[in-house]
């Protein structure tokens, strides 16, 4: 009886026992940071092309379908050859509301400004002080 206790829980342990990847992230950082390397600067190139080339991505947007698929092209003609893309289920489609800043004071006529919002996030008008930084220190 001991011996098939101690059996099941050796085959219990391998079964849950996470796996070290602790080599194949150090190969995978070094190749990375190896100046010379095809993978220098690979990451941020390609999210600069998707960023210049796509703009906004919204959640539930076309455009953000577009990358995805993109992104999972460019991944197999890296040679990945396990991409699978899902359906996402049950989520709310974002729509961008229509945010508005005007600025009142110190100017003798309103000044409209240019804004990206986070849409819907606060509803009504809001007035507030604004605090001016002219510099990352003085902030």
């Amino acid at each position: 009886m001991i011996k098939q206790y101690i059996v099941a829980l050796l085959v219990l342990s391998a079964l849950t026992a996470e796996k070290d990847y602790t080599d194949l992230v150090k190969m995978l950082k070094a190749k990375i940071e190896d100046p010379k390397g095809i993978f220098r600067h690979s990451a941020y190139d390609r999210l600069a092309y998707i960023s210049d080339t796509y703009g906004p991505r919204m959640w539930g947007s076309n455009t953000l379908e577009t990358v995805i698929s993109t992104m999972a092209g460019m991944a197999k003609d890296e040679g990945f050859d396990n991409i699978r893309l899902e359906p996402v289920k049950n989520f709310t489609k974002w729509v961008r509301g229509k945010e508005s800043l005007t600025l009142f004071s110190p100017r003798p006529t309103p000044q409209k400004l240019e804004l990206i919002g986070l849409g819907m996030s606060i509803s009504g008008k809001v007035k507030a002080d604004a605090i001016v930084f002219r510099s990352f220190d003085e902030l």
